[in-house]
């Protein structure tokens, strides 16, 4: 009984050790993000969700589903290249239009990448 007892502590600790616990569901706090959609960061005050789907739609993005409901964006046109640059300019369309419509973005920022955007200022 001694040696499983010391075999069950050796295998759980190098489980541990090795980060393999992590999928085990030891560290919940490292794995469970509450991560929303990327629409749901764009705010405006009193809007609904449905309200802001419908923005996004005018500003042209076709909203895709998630297991939250349709709050991703997708910048996909028909007769769009489908590139990097291409998908930049209409996104970047899309921000400009948003900010028009009086949404303020609500997400990270920090990254040089995102400070080119205009959801972070950029014109």
């Amino acid at each position: 009984m001694k040696r499983f007892i010391q075999v069950n502590a050796v295998l759980w600790l190098s489980t541990i050790l090795s980060g393999c616990g992590i999928g085990l569901g030891l560290f919940p706090y490292a794995v469970n993000h509450n991560i929303k959609p990327y629409l749901q960061y764009w705010e405006k005050e009193g809007i609904t969700s449905s309200a802001r789907q419908s923005d996004s739609r005018e500003c042209g993005s076709t909203l895709l589903p998630t297991a939250r409901g349709q709050d991703d964006i997708s910048m996909a046109r028909e007769g769009m290249k489908h590139d990097k640059a291409s998908y930049d300019r209409a996104m970047d369309e899309w921000q400009r239009c948003m900010i028009k419509k009086w949404y303020r973005f609500a997400g990270n920022c920090n990254s040089e990448s995102a400070k080119e955007q205009p959801a972070c200022g950029a014109p």
